[in-house]
């Protein structure tokens, strides 16, 4: 993926991938991309109750398993996915900052840079959840 763009056709395939783990049955409480400062890299954060309540390599099979299953086009590189549960500090940080930006929650956030702990982050694109995994 290019370390400075989010393309579109990975932010829809996020997309896809978020509508489509809770139909298989894995709950998804926040899911965003999110470019360190670092190293210029994207990566897929899920964040899921999942993480924190089963052996994390058990949520990640799981994980794994429904998005190979998924029908194609889809692409995302797994070593660009990271699982992460609610009270993970970067969820938490994302779920502030989800309720505090105005305006419809339908639509997905972009999000330019900040600072969190000693890690800087240069974007974020944060996913509205579908109806059914938000409420």
């Amino acid at each position: 993926m290019d370390t400075t763009t989010l393309v579109s056709d990975l932010t829809e395939n996020g997309q896809r991938i978020v509508e489509q783990l809770p139909q298989g049955g894995f709950e998804v409480t926040a899911a965003f991309w999110l470019k360190k400062a670092e190293d210029g890299q994207w990566y897929f954060y899920i964040v899921s109750p999942l993480a924190e309540i089963e052996k994390k390599g058990n949520a990640q099979s799981r994980l794994f398993t429904i998005i190979r299953q998924m029908p194609e086009p889809h692409w995302i590189n797994p070593l660009e996915v990271r699982l992460i549960g609610p009270n993970h500090p970067l969820a938490k940080e994302v779920f502030a900052i989800r309720d505090r930006v105005p305006g419809p929650k339908e639509r997905p956030i972009r999000w330019n840079g900040w600072i969190h702990g000693t890690v800087s982050f240069e974007g974020a694109y944060i996913y509205p959840l579908p109806a059914m995994a938000s409420s």
